[in-house]
């Protein structure tokens, strides 16, 4: 099983990708940056890497801090990669220009606020609780669908005693 990446990390996916684009755009005009299509595009992946990280934040997360545009970041991840076609060179260079420095801010404030291994140690007891519950409910249907303990503890990966109490 991979390692699950944390909201910590996804906020540093961020922080990386938005100094990327800075760096990308700095002392560069929108035109000069619509024209030199591999900064351009660099810039758009960049961008998409943020709506990436927003969306796989925990819910937890973002209900805690709602004062970043949480869904308008993965809405616009959602434009650049689905609805790549439509995509205004104009309205990128608004995201640079207005919405970048602000979210940088956002996302440095709560990486330093942030006690993360207590949010760490919480959001692990979450998401292990839903895990297993999950595994529960699996390998029940599974008995009950007639299946040997054993097929059921090597698929599921939960002990056999506990799969006999189910």
């Amino acid at each position: 099983m991979r390692e699950l990446v944390r909201d910590r990390d996804r906020l540093e996916h961020m922080v990386e990708a938005i100094t990327n684009i800075l760096e990308f755009a700095d002392g560069k005009k929108q035109e000069e940056i619509e024209v030199d299509k591999l900064r351009y595009y660099g810039i758009v992946k960049n961008i998409e890497i943020i709506g990436e990280a927003a969306y796989k934040l925990t819910n937890a997360f973002r209900c805690q801090h709602t004062e970043t545009p949480w869904e308008f970041i993965m809405k616009m991840r959602h434009v650049l990669v689905h609805d790549y076609y439509q995509i205004s060179p104009k309205e990128v260079w608004i995201v640079i220009q207005d919405d970048l420095h602000p979210l940088r801010e956002q996302i440095n404030h709560y990486l330093s606020e942030t006690d993360w291994n207590e949010w760490e140690k919480n959001e692990v007891v979450i998401s292990e609780t839903a895990a297993h519950k999950s595994l529960i409910q699996t390998a029940r249907r599974m008995k009950q669908d007639g299946m040997s303990i054993k097929q059921i503890s090597r698929y599921t990966g939960l002990g056999t005693e506990e799969i006999e109490t189910l």
